[in-house]
């Protein structure tokens, strides 16, 4: 019987802490129950509700980036719906933006790995296997167009994740990433594709961290997906610095461009996504350099679902030095002359060291997540962005304090510059969260999410050694939990189960939502929501000086 004001929610919570205490029930087998009721109840109620993100056409035409028309005819032939929601008419219906999204990036993509495309990466590729230092990695990746070569190592990155999930499982401060068996399963792991690290090619990927290594010694890429990464990496970064293995990166550039013309970067970023589209895999190492240079690929796997969701401890969107790399911010704050590359650098600035030599917050390929991704007007969708008040004020102040007296206005301002220019993006829906205690352990190692996929950033130093993150394929998470229906331990599947859902977007999706409705989430500016420069820059304004205060 509910007394007084007591909620329904605390008589709950009461009655469960009662059935445990008096030990009615054991507590694990209680904890248990609540959380799969809680997910059966969240499931149902997901799946009736109205979206969260609906806005008119009008609006939903500026935010995407299509016509007024498109969204009207797409509501008229039943490709998206229209809604009602509670204090609306029924003469002026909304619109899902992500539902709009979806249904422009169906309409503006070609075919995946169309036979024009595909032609044309075979071309990139005959013109690098012509060099003798890169022959063999063009020759990996050509043999991935024809035959699948990566689904035999599936069961060993079943095993993996299943061990970072059972790992995860704990409480608290028994909440780990990995046993000592998953991280030694982690390590074990072979790359589908290796690379020699004594030839010129190995000792510049290497350099450039673009290599995942085995705990036998070998090196390489895990995807041919990754080793396409590998070579766009060479090219760009690879080619501002001096020497032997910078010449093997300058001629990976010149055959790309004799292939595609000034166009080649963005080229080779369509190659990427349609060849990840045509060999998935259950999970890929990435070292920080290809998390960073991925970034691309992953959006627009997102955008078949209208919505992604990044959760940063340290943004580049407000911290320069994350956004630009080391290399590149030095040019910036010594006034050096700006090439016209988002990446490229001077010789001066390249002294500061190769990646391997830099931590990875600082990594010159760092700027290919925001410049190539980010920031991309041909990717459509809504990207929900987090971060930690508390750690982005720390680093912010710390930085500058670093810096001479003369330069600590211009940092500010180039970090006041950045923001501003995320909040007049419609795409961006940022959010805070202002107390460390609320960035929970999932929160940070959720790199990035979307219903097709899941980015998960290590943290702990010994599997950090082997992986800077791993991408995990959301559509084989249910294997995680069937090959363990073979084991005796009922009391693992269940919890595997549970714990399974936490990497699943829709579980994502809904703890976000339930934050921001909690208050344990500030929403600085709404997904979709176009504002002025004045209002971007009062945003703005409002949080550097929050935080420099």
């Amino acid at each position: 019987m509910i007394q007084g004001d007591e909620s329904i929610s605390i008589a709950l919570e009461r009655l469960a802490l009662t059935l445990g205490e008096s030990g009615a029930m054991p507590v694990p087998e209680l904890v248990r129950a609540l959380e799969r009721a809680a997910e059966r109840l969240r499931t149902r109620w997901v799946a009736d509700e109205i979206p969260s993100d609906l806005v008119s056409q009008a609006e939903a035409s500026r935010a995407v980036g299509v016509s007024r028309q498109a969204v009207n005819q797409w509501v008229r032939s039943n490709v998206i719906r229209s809604y009602v929601p509670n204090g609306s008419t029924p003469h002026r219906p909304q619109v899902s933006l992500a539902e709009v999204a979806i249904a422009a990036n169906r309409r503006s993509r070609e075919v995946p790995f169309s036979p024009a495309r595909r032609r044309e990466l075979r071309d990139f590729l005959d013109e690098v296997q012509n060099s003798d230092s890169t022959a063999a990695i063009a020759a990996a990746i050509r043999n991935a167009l024809v035959e699948d070569v990566d689904r035999s190592h599936s069961p060993e990155h079943i095993g993996v994740l299943r061990e970072f999930v059972k790992a995860s499982m704990g409480v608290g401060d028994d909440q780990r990433e990995f046993t000592a068996d998953g991280l030694q399963l982690l390590s074990k792991l072979k790359p589908t594709i290796e690379v020699d690290t004594e030839s010129l090619f190995g000792r510049l990927t290497s350099s450039l961290r673009l290599l995942v290594r085995s705990s036998d010694g070998t090196a390489g890429f895990d995807s041919p997906t990754t080793a396409l990464l590998g070579l766009l990496g060479a090219a760009t970064v690879g080619g501002q610095y001096i020497g032997d293995e910078s010449d093997v990166g300058r001629s990976i550039a010149g055959a790309a461009f004799r292939v595609w013309g000034s166009d080649w970067v963005d080229r080779l970023y369509d190659a990427v996504f349609h060849l990840g589209e045509a060999t998935p895999l259950p999970l890929t190492r990435y070292t920080a350099s290809l998390t960073y240079l991925d970034n691309n690929r992953f959006l627009r796997k997102a955008q078949a679902s209208g919505v992604s969701i990044s959760y940063f401890r340290q943004p580049g969107l407000i911290l320069p030095q994350r956004y630009y790399g080391a290399p590149k911010f030095h040019d910036i704050l010594a006034d050096a002359r700006q090439h016209k590359d988002p990446w490229a650098f001077t010789p001066r600035a390249a002294q500061l060291g190769w990646p391997s030599d830099l931590d990875s917050s600082v990594n010159p390929f760092r700027v290919f997540n925001y410049e190539f991704g980010y920031f991309d007007p041909s990717i459509h969708g809504i990207r929900r962005y987090c971060y930690s008040t508390e750690d982005v004020r720390t680093e912010l102040l710390s930085y500058a304090a670093r810096l001479p007296a003369t330069k600590r206005e211009e940092y500010f301002q180039r970090s006041f510059d950045n923001l501003v220019r995320a909040l007049l993006q419609p795409t961006t829906e940022l959010t805070a969260i202002d107390s460390s205690t609320d960035f929970d352990w999932w929160k940070d190692h959720l790199i990035r999410s979307s219903p097709r996929e899941v980015m998960l950033g290590l943290r702990d130093e010994r599997a950090r050694a082997v992986a800077h993150a791993l991408l995990v394929s959301t559509g084989s998470l249910h294997r995680v939990v069937a090959d363990s229906e073979t084991g005796d331990d009922a009391t693992l599947r269940d919890r595997l189960r549970i714990y399974v859902k936490n990497l699943e977007f829709e579980v994502i999706d809904a703890r976000y939502r339930d934050d921001l409705d909690r208050g344990r989430t500030r929403m600085i500016k709404t997904g979709g929501q176009s504002i002025t420069e004045t209002e971007a820059r009062a945003l703005a304004n409002h949080e550097i000086r929050a935080m420099r205060s």
